[in-house]
């Protein structure tokens, strides 16, 4: 598969993927027709757009909200719903903005791109998907989109921090959601035998189509959101249009390893650091989740009461299997390791090929993150051998990952 499909999948398979989350593939079919109308107050506007939330739909629900804001601006559903519905209205467009990086493929990329396209249900999705302009034509450019999505799923986490004691019940549509449905109303009975061996099945069904959320659900989704955002901020920080310019060429494959280092130094640019990067949103992730976690610990008799091995004992909550803690005692560590990395500069021990520790190094991956270096190029060797083993380094301290500057003690293995 040629370059220019992978780096254009980055975009479509976050699009494709809005048509794979509902387990019925004829959902478009099943909708119902939902009543909305400008009278409505804003409480009957917000349920309405709930209705609408749905791989096929969610766009037409983002304009419910707005209406439901319209009237009421402090609607607590209208306001969940349209941060977390923020990050998909980033791809508008998308199948037609990616057009010119298609264009750059093989020709029966093309075709199949052209195919998709032809054979896509006709649907409120179908729109959404190709109202757009061709502008995305180059790897930078994709990253840009990647990059909004990143801080669309950033103002999703602060609404939630924002608001930490919400809380909500959202109604499930039953067309949309019928498995999830089906498998609460499974979950619901219980049976009990009487002295005569009868059986009695008593079902509570009552609240089986909506999902309730409280302040540990909220802090949970957090954390949830804050992990997809770890990824992207990592994988949007720098632009690498030059390095899948030379994957691209077949010399480069023929090099040895000074050759390509040599290459590469020659270069006016490696992979410079994206505008919008988010690296340095990284460490404040993790403080949210240390401090998060350590919640979780405090009130593991309220959130998780009946042990990790208990499933359903939230019932009718988001996270309806509890939030648990498997090992305390690794828990507390790991929690300990993340408290120190945040700190600041720490020390890590260096192994030799034994396991056994031969001495230490000081590092500060909070100052790292939070000044990157503008260019991949400034950290390069400066020079390696023939098997690709560093003999020397341009910056002893790797962008200031290293402070103390002695980044040579790190022993070199090979794979």
């Amino acid at each position: 598969m040629k370059t220019v499909l992978k780096t254009t999948l980055l975009a479509t398979s976050l699009m494709f993927a809005l048509t794979a989350c509902s387990e019925n593939h004829d959902t478009a079919d099943k909708a119902k027709q939902i009543h909305v109308a400008a009278q409505m107050e804003s409480d009957q506007l917000a349920d309405a757009g709930e209705q609408l939330v749905s791989p096929y739909t969610f766009m037409l629900a983002d304009k419910v909200f707005d209406m439901a804001l319209a009237k009421d601006s402090a609607n607590k559903k209208a306001q969940f719903y349209k941060s977390f519905l923020k990050r998909m209205m980033v791809f508008k467009g998308i199948a037609a903005r990616i057009a010119p990086m298609m264009n750059k493929g093989s020709q029966k990329q093309q075709d199949d791109y052209a195919k998709w396209l032809r054979e896509f249900p006709e649907s409120p999705l179908k729109a959404f998907l190709v109202d757009g302009a061709g502008d995305i034509g180059s790897y930078a450019q994709l990253m840009k989109v990647l990059g909004d999505y990143n801080m669309a799923l950033n103002d999703f986490r602060k609404f939630l921090k924002t608001n930490a004691t919400l809380e909500l019940t959202l109604n499930l549509n039953p067309h949309i959601f019928e498995h999830e449905i089906n498998e609460e109303a499974a979950r619901s009975c219980t049976v009990t035998q009487g002295p005569d061996n009868s059986f009695d099945v008593t079902c509570d069904t009552a609240q089986i189509a909506q999902k309730r959320l409280n302040a540990a659900d909220l802090i949970a989704l957090r954390q949830f959101v804050g992990g997809e955002m770890l990824y992207w901020s990592l994988y949007t920080a720098y632009d690498v249009t030059t390095i899948e310019k030379i994957s691209n060429d077949e010399s480069w494959k023929t090099m040895t390893a000074p050759e390509k280092l040599a290459y590469l130094k020659g270069l006016p640019s490696v992979a410079t650091l994206n505008v919008n990067q988010a690296l340095k949103l990284i460490p404040e992730l993790g403080v949210d989740f240390s401090a998060a976690a350590k919640w979780a610990k405090q009130y593991q008799t309220t959130i998780c009461p009946k042990g990790v091995e208990y499933p359903n004992q939230r019932r009718g909550f988001l996270f309806k299997d509890g939030l648990c803690i498997n090992d305390a005692s690794q828990f507390d560590k790991g929690i300990a390791m993340l408290d120190q990395v945040l700190g600041g500069v720490f020390s890590q021990p260096i192994l030799n090929d034994q396991g056994q520790q031969v001495d230490q190094i000081r590092v500060n991956l909070v100052g790292f993150l939070n000044a990157p270096p503008q260019d991949l190029k400034n950290i390069l060797p400066a020079s390696v051998d023939q098997d690709g083993k560093v003999l020397s380094w341009t910056d002893n301290t790797f962008g200031g990952l290293f402070p103390d500057g002695d980044i040579t003690k790190i022993p070199h293995r090979k794979n």
